[in-house]
């Protein structure tokens, strides 16, 4: 608005300079004014001075820091690598792996010492009993019962005694099956104790990685919504629009200002022409017509045209995306991944992380609840099915074969 006021000392600067010609050509006709000239002179000189230079050097400084500040506006749109977010996020993911890092290797080893070692525990036992299950079977007569032929006489007699002999070996054998069987049945798993507490602590560090995920997370989101590229080109684009306007308002306005700014010198020029003798006036008057004034005090400075839009790359993605996840979780193993979500871009209710539904943590020795994660509990579950069969059929067995 006020670059739009471009010549408003136009009229008055007008009036003096034809103001002054009169008086100019009433002293070369009528001759000198006297002290009554010198001293209007004296009044414009001063009006010359302290108002009308003054103006127009006030509007043109006005004019360069509208110029400068619109050029420097161009500057103030956040881009999002600028952004203090992009280091803060990066040491945040740094912990946030190194955190799931020490939870695949706190893994591994609950897998080796306890789903691996469990489950060669159980086959062991499974194979013992499995092995009583086949030898819990009669002998076909027709193949066992037989008279050796050469049976020294009484026959019947050492036919007996060899049956006897052949079903107390038998059974002492089966009874040495069953012992181990029963032993095997009777052994708990030696690690018990030790996994109840690596589960757990094994559950602590995956709360705790949880817990720097969301730390993580949460930024990422806060940026994701404030610094996009969207935003970025938007607000360039509107600044650069105000840059642009206020470059072609400047050069109109210091288009004025040089009119207005040589009015001035001439008028100043032809005031002390007046002052001259009148056989001067008139070369004096011509000179100063004839005169370029210089305007360099009025010229402004230009920054040139606006630079183009900086090249941007989405830098903040919304958590809880596929393109989110492979961005920052790729790496992380397939044991112990990175929640799904852990930030209000992605989940409505408020990220709470702890333990599986009944995890028996912290581990009581003998308390109900479940101490296996899923791979485990899988193992876990087939194992105990497999277990109870073979329970169930020694103990059908002891009852029938050994009362």
């Amino acid at each position: 608005m006020q670059m739009k006021l471009m010549m408003p000392e136009k009229s008055t600067l007008n009036n003096i300079e034809a103001s002054v010609l009169n008086m100019a050509r009433a002293k070369k006709k009528h001759g000198s004014g006297g002290s009554n000239l010198t001293a209007f002179l004296d009044q414009i000189q001063a009006l010359l001075e302290d108002t009308m230079k003054k103006n127009i050097l006030q509007r043109k400084e006005q004019t360069q820091y509208d110029l400068d500040g619109s050029y420097a506006n161009l500057s103030t749109c956040t881009h999002p690598n600028d952004t203090t977010l992009v280091n803060t996020i990066a040491e945040l993911d740094e912990e946030h792996v190194k955190c799931r890092g020490e939870q695949d290797v706190m893994w591994s080893d609950y897998d080796s010492t306890c789903i691996v070692a469990r489950q060669i525990f159980e086959n062991e036992r499974k194979a013992l009993c499995d092995a009583y299950e086949q030898a819990r079977v009669f002998p076909a007569p027709a193949t066992t019962c037989v008279m050796n032929e050469g049976t020294p006489v009484p026959t019947i007699g050492h036919y007996l005694i060899d049956m006897e002999k052949y079903f107390s070996d038998a059974y002492d054998a089966l009874y040495l099956k069953k012992q181990r069987c029963d032993i095997a049945m009777a052994t708990p798993f030696p690690n018990e104790e030790l996994c109840g507490h690596k589960i757990c602590q094994y559950y602590d560090k995956e709360i705790e990685c949880d817990k720097k995920q969301e730390a993580f997370e949460l930024p990422a989101c806060d940026g994701h919504k404030k610094y996009t590229c969207g935003h970025y080109t938007d607000c360039y684009a509107e600044k650069k629009d105000v840059y642009d306007s206020v470059v072609t308002l400047a050069q109109e306005n210091e288009v004025a200002n040089k009119a207005e700014w040589r009015a001035v010198l001439r008028i100043e020029c032809f005031i002390n022409a007046l002052r001259e003798p009148e056989d001067e006036l008139e070369a004096a008057i011509d000179a100063c017509r004839a005169k370029t004034f210089s305007t360099s005090p009025v010229e402004l400075k230009y920054h040139g045209a606006a630079p183009a839009a900086r090249s941007c790359t989405e830098v903040y993605l919304q958590p809880g995306s596929a393109v989110f996840s492979s961005a920052w979780y790729a790496g992380l193993s397939t044991a112990t991944p990175a929640a799904s979500c852990a930030s209000a871009c992605c989940m409505a209710e408020e990220f709470n992380p702890g333990y599986p539904a009944g995890a028996n943590c912290p581990y009581v020795h003998g308390a109900a609840g479940a101490n296996l994660v899923d791979a485990a509990t899988t193992t876990e579950s087939t194992t105990t099915t497999t277990e109870s069969t073979t329970t169930t059929t020694l103990a059908s067995g002891g009852r029938r074969g050994f009362r």
